[in-house]
């Protein structure tokens, strides 16, 4: 083996990667690393349930959202008006 040969980052496991850039030797030996599934556990990102996600609350009830929708962006000029400007 010559001074570049890298071996495998696996506990217990001593064979020399085929790539430069690669850690594992193997997909295998990549996908029983306890240590990499630890860290994937680790660094995972949670998911919140439906009943503590934000809600998005328009005033006015929910009886129409269109029109609740139309008035939010009422005289304003960074939302499009679309063809209601043609309307009146």
């Amino acid at each position: 083996m010559s001074a570049k040969t890298r071996i495998c980052c696996r506990r217990g496991c001593n064979e020399p990667v085929k790539k430069p850039t690669a850690k594992y030797c193997s997909i295998q030996c990549c996908a029983i690393d306890p240590e990499r599934h630890e860290r994937l556990r680790k660094h995972a990102k949670t998911v919140l349930p439906m009943s503590r996600q934000l809600t998005l609350a328009i005033p006015g009830g929910a009886a129409n959202p269109e029109a609740q929708l139309a008035l939010l962006g009422h005289d304003r000029e960074d939302v499009p008006a679309g063809m209601a400007r043609l309307g009146g």
